[in-house]
């Protein structure tokens, strides 16, 4: 029996980083996942509308969720972006949310650049 107890306290630091290891691969292997679903999405949006709008892309608990910002003057994207939506994502389940795209602020005015002027003294 000791010799069990012995033997798993000194497989145990080699167990937490092979534990540790696997679930950092695991994550890095979700995180491509929603990066590709992300890019696909982007790439089809922009084909079908033009650089209007922009996904968002995330999994959470088995399912995707997708948000998507849309200009408020142009409600007739939002059939155009669920119709891409649901192309590109086929049988998964997701979860679309659209938002309302903040209107562009315009730029401020930039202040005249001041010419700096040289002191000619020798003090």
């Amino acid at each position: 029996m000791e010799t069990l107890v012995g033997g798993l306290l000194a497989a145990s630091p080699l167990l937490l980083t092979l534990a540790l290891l696997v679930g950092t691969e695991r994550r890095a292997r979700a995180r491509q996942a929603e990066i590709a679903r992300q890019i696909a999405l982007t790439d089809a949006l922009h084909g079908r509308l033009g650089a209007l709008v922009a996904p968002f892309v995330r999994r959470r608990r088995g399912h995707w969720d997708v948000s998507v910002a849309l200009p408020a003057e142009r409600p007739d994207l939002a059939a155009a972006v669920l119709t891409t939506v649901d192309e590109v994502f086929g049988h998964a389940a997701y979860e679309l949310r659209l938002r309302r795209q903040a209107p562009p602020v315009p730029a401020a005015p930039r202040p005249a650049a001041r010419v700096a002027q040289e002191s000619l003294s020798w003090t």
